[in-house]
């Protein structure tokens, strides 16, 4: 099938090739930058992160590039079915999407009777670089068997575009060229080698640091997207999370792998879903080969509409590229929202307050370059975040009152050469990925989790309009049944819990310290599910787990839980301790 990219990247080598050609020992991870504020959202590190946008037999595939290491050793190598462009991305894209169509796993808490304990005690409550066509030196080129196509440069990357007709030719180029090959590379790229492929290389820029790293946006024309993931297997960490976004017209589906609807019995709601990457870990092992896909959101995109190109910001490149000074500069960056601010935050569509805003890697690489702190504040700890966020203060009352830590400071300031480079890195960028939301309708959330030995077969997306939505936010209810007299200690009080998908899950000794979830199957179903009609179910589990709540406690018949109800097992465990007392006493009378 003539489709299909991949970021290829090293997590972690062991005296192996990877995907990224990156070098042995480095681990490539999840940049750890970006943490959820909300609490009822599960913290999930993903070792891949990939937008996918299909329009008219094109593919936009935006690429998160996540790596730890020495600049000199980074480099990049992903297989194409057709020649690509590249543009530059933005990591706001990724963090904006994780935010706003992460599981969120909220729990309500319902008292009856006469519950004598406190309730508020509880826990858990960018532009297209110019690519110059690759000639050999002198006569004729038609039999030249260099598999050059395109070499340019973007942003802070030097790439190349090779013909994937030769293995031994490509892997060649790239050595010549001081473009990082692995041991082991043979092997993995063996599959992708045949005439008509391409690949991908990157690397940085001499003299740039892996602080200038940022997402890529390729272009390309293909069927269908697809991750060549057979190439991560030789790098990549066990249990490594793969996160896909796709926008089109409908719902998106994993068209050669199965698709895993989770059971939310095994969530730990008590704890805001804080297991649930465990839980996708277990239920990806019960699918066959491991090759499924859970979705966490499908639904309308517009749910990241103006989060990035919000009307206003970025204010004009012209106005910025005349501020007088370094502060006012800096100031007009703060005032019209570079800066990235939580999800959650909200100044009624305003500039963002400067303590707010943090400065993207890309961004504050920029700045560095021409106004970087004064290196005796950087050793007393003062990072480049904290100087330009109170730059007011350190070139006003610190520099006054410290000016041996000044001396010598002799900042580049060219207001027109860093306008460009910010409009170039961040502004164009940004924009670009905010009108994707505005181009396609629907956003579709996929997740798995893969360990190297499974990564045998390369994943296929499509789209199915005929499903229906499935939304990121998910709510539970848990009872707590206190009695005439009284509970004092909620840990040990009976409780009855049911979930969003409507299991009963009931705690008659109370639901403990730990709130354990039962021990069930993390799968309640697994799926095929076609381009058009409703899913094909493979495995049910909806008996197995409900035999499994309704199955008897040690010592007593105490149902632990059931598919949901009018009456849950809880309360009538609750009426059945009350209709006990009133006969003991009548008989007593």
């Amino acid at each position: 099938m003539k489709n299909a990219w991949r970021r290829w990247q090293v997590l972690g080598l062991v005296g192996g090739a990877a995907l990224a050609l990156c070098a042995p020992m480095k681990d490539a991870q999840a940049c750890g930058c970006f943490t959820p504020p909300d609490p009822s959202v599960p913290v999930v590190q993903a070792g891949e992160r990939i937008l996918f946008a299909m329009s008219n037999g094109q593919v936009t595939a935006h690429i998160q590039i996540q790596y730890q290491g020495s600049a000199t050793d980074f480099g990049w190598l992903l297989p194409l079915p057709s020649v690509p462009t590249l543009q530059l991305g933005t990591d706001e894209l990724f963090n904006q999407l994780t935010a706003t169509t992460q599981p969120k796993y909220k729990l309500n808490r319902v008292y009856e009777g006469n519950c004598s304990f406190d309730p508020s005690r509880f826990g858990g409550l960018a532009n297209s670089g110019q690519a110059t066509p690759g000639v050999a030196s002198g006569g004729d080129t038609s039999h030249d068997p260099s598999p050059l196509v395109i070499q340019a440069s973007i942003g802070p990357y030097d790439y190349a575009v090779l013909k994937a007709d030769s293995k031994d030719a490509m892997l060649q180029w790239l050595s010549d060229n001081h473009y990082f090959v692995p041991a082991g590379t043979d092997a993995t790229v063996a599959p992708y080698i045949h005439p008509g492929a391409f690949f991908l290389a990157l690397k940085l820029h001499s003299g740039n640091s892996t602080g200038d790293l940022q997402p890529v946006v390729v272009n390309y024309a293909s069927d269908l997207p697809m991750i060549p993931i057979v190439l991560t297997s030789v790098g990549a960490k066990p249990d490594m999370g793969i996160q896909v976004w796709m926008l089109g017209a409908g719902r998106a589906i994993p068209r050669n792998y199965y698709h895993t609807v989770i059971d939310d019995a095994v969530i730990d709601w008590n704890n805001a879903g804080q297991n649930y990457n465990d839980v996708i870990i277990r239920a990806t092992k019960e699918a066959p080969g491991r090759h499924t896909f859970v979705t966490e959101y499908a639904g309308s995109s517009s749910v990241m509409k103006n989060l990035l190109n919000a009307p206003g910001r970025f204010g004009s490149n012209t106005e910025l590229a005349a501020q007088p000074d370094i502060q006012h500069f800096i100031d007009y960056l703060f005032a019209h929202n570079y800066g990235t601010a939580p999800s959650n935050s909200n100044f009624g569509g305003g500039p963002v307050p400067p303590f707010a805003q943090t400065f993207s890697s890309q961004l504050l690489s920029i700045l560095q370059n021409y106004v970087p702190a004064p290196a005796p504040l950087a050793q007393q700890g003062v990072t480049a975040q904290s100087f330009y966020q109170q730059i007011d203060y350190y070139l006003g009352q610190d520099q006054a009152q410290n000016p041996q830590d000044f001396a010598g400071w002799a900042p580049n300031y060219a207001p027109q050469m860093m306008a460009t480079d910010i409009d170039t890195r961040i502004v164009q960028p940004t924009l670009q990925a905010g009108a994707l939301f505005d181009q396609f309708p629907y956003l579709t959330r996929l997740y798995t989790t893969l360990s190297p030995e499974d990564m045998n077969k390369d994943p296929v997306f499509s789209f199915n309009a005929s499903l229906p939505d499935y939304g990121n936010v998910h709510q539970a209810t848990l009872t707590y049944h206190c009695g005439f007299f009284g509970q004092n200690n909620a840990a040990t009080t009976p409780a009855t819990l049911k979930t969003a998908d409507g299991w009963v899950v009931s705690y008659p000794n109370g639901t403990g310290t730990s709130f354990s979830p039962p021990n069930l199957p993390a799968s309640s179903q697994i799926q095929t599910v076609g381009e058009e009609g409703p899913p094909d179910v493979v495995t049910n589990n909806a008996e197995v787990i409900q035999n499994s709540l309704g199955q008897s406690g040690s010592g007593c018949a105490v149902a632990l839980g059931s598919r949901a109800t009018e009456t849950t097992s809880g309360v009538l465990l609750l009426l059945l301790a009350m209709g006990g007392l009133l006969f003991r006493r009548r008989r007593t009378s």
